[in-house]
């Protein structure tokens, strides 16, 4: 049986692997010249790793974990110290490290041990997130109608630990504030990590996430008898009488058959290809209600070290929310003699809330990231900055917003013979590597238990 996916970012990717590991016979489109979607990186003319973000491995991705064991790059990340570092001015950092002790123990002495909540911060965080602790799928679900601000003031957080942690973590997850982003992820995000020690653990990629996970997905699906296109950009579908797919169509004029297609694109892109004869099911119609988030990120050579922390670092009150300096995370690239790099730091920052940032100049979004770095890194004051990239993402991940959790589409489509993948339809996870990794394993086992 034959099936045609488009789109070969980690969702299209992981259905990949899956179908061919059942014997399905996979045609892979993807429009652009690299494979990776959000993830992808490329090589720009000096020989530099350019990122559209700054991708890390937690240890709660177990099921990005298992396809990466799957096609041997088990060994292609690193973990790092089990800790939130917060980067404060005058190159001071703050720190929540969790116990060594089980969960949710780890935490709650952990957060009792930061220096950057006060005593009130701390009692109040573990008395008012408590529901988040207890909670099921159910109830997270149940608390979707209201932001996180919102839901962390009625449970009686403090103020002070919205703005100094929540807000860090809120940009990082989906690149929108706490008071816009829904309660349901937020709640989520910390069952996960406030009841397993390991979750919360973070791993960088030994060289980038292209070299380092999407090569090796690639070779793995094609050493499988995958067939991988590139340029090849999905235009529209042709369709049957009841409404199923006859062929695909590409901008080039390729047409593709298949027994069975899988849109593993954006959903903001996968809207501008729907047939309108499909919008009479109100399936296809809700997939309207979900709006991407804007995202940058800033990758700046320096010509020496900055800083010596080898982890993923938060700021509050900066134009980048995470960040991370490549050279010493990443020891197989961004080193000296690769490109730019001559031993300084390199490094990779998220700028969100992005929103501003879009139809700016990237000279001007420099300055600005610059002042930030700057204030939070004096070493850098005397450094001298060889190069900067910005990657701007107009539509990221989708945003998640109070009342649009509910509108996440299953994979199994009304037409018989298409499919949905991606972080943004339904899996117990969030929009992230994680959701897409669930969303292929779950598009080709649904596949399959339909076709048997």
């Amino acid at each position: 049986m034959k099936v045609a996916i488009f789109g070969a970012g980690v969702a299209g990717l992981s259905a990949a692997i899956e179908l061919v590991d059942r014997g399905y016979e996979v045609e892979l489109y993807e429009k652009r010249k690299v494979l990776g979607g959000k993830v992808s990186v490329w090589k720009d003319q000096d020989g530099d790793s350019v990122e559209s973000g700054l991708h890390i491995v937690f240890g709660g991705y177990e099921q990005l974990q298992a396809y990466l064991d799957r096609v041997g790059a088990g060994n292609n990340y690193l973990w790092k110290e089990h800790s939130l570092i917060y980067a404060e001015p005058e190159g001071k950092q703050s720190y929540f490290k969790k116990a060594n002790l089980p969960s949710p123990w780890a935490e709650v002495v952990g957060g009792l041990q930061a220096s950057f909540l006060s005593m009130w911060d701390k009692i109040s965080l573990i008395k008012g997130l408590y529901p988040a602790l207890a909670g099921n799928e159910e109830y997270f679900r149940s608390q979707d109608h209201m932001t996180y601000s919102e839901w962390h003031r009625l449970r009686g957080a403090s103020e002070n630990s919205l703005q100094k942690l929540w807000r860090a973590i809120a940009l990082a997850m989906n690149f929108i504030e706490p008071n816009v982003i829904s309660a349901r992820p937020m709640i989520t995000i910390f069952k996960y990590f406030g009841t397993d020690y390991e979750a919360t653990k973070f791993a960088f990629f030994r060289e980038n996430p292209g070299d380092s996970m999407i090569e090796p997905m690639r070779q793995y699906i094609q050493s499988k008898g995958g067939r991988i296109f590139i340029d090849a950009r999905l235009s529209r579908f042709e369709l049957n009488e009841d409404g199923t797919i006859r062929k695909a169509l590409l901008n080039d004029g390729h047409e593709v058959e298949a027994d069975a297609y899988i849109s593993a694109l954006p959903v903001h892109n996968l809207k501008k290809v729907l047939p309108k004869e499909w919008l009479t099911h109100q399936y296809f119609t809700d997939l309207f209600q979900f709006q991407g988030s804007p995202v940058a990120n800033c990758q700046l050579w320096f010509d020496r070290k900055i800083t010596d922390t080898d982890n993923l670092m938060f700021s509050q009150g900066t134009v980048f929310a995470t960040f991370a300096d490549v050279s010493i995370t990443c020891p197989g690239d961004f080193q000296k003699g690769q490109g730019t790099a001559n031993g300084g730091s390199v490094m990779s920052l998220v700028l969100a809330p992005a929103h501003q940032l879009m139809d700016m100049p990237n000279d001007t979004i420099i300055e600005m990231v610059m002042k930030d770095i700057h204030e939070r890194f004096p070493k850098s004051r005397q450094a001298k900055l060889l190069k900067s990239t910005i990657v701007k993402i107009p539509e990221s991940v989708y945003k998640a917003v109070p009342d649009v959790d509910k509108y996440r589409p299953d994979q199994v489509t009304p037409v018989d013979n298409f499919y949905l993948a991606g972080d943004y339809t339904y899996q117990r996870y969030l929009a992230s590597m994680e959701g897409a990794a669930l969303s292929g394993k779950q598009v080709a086992e649904k596949l399959h238990a339909r076709q048997h």
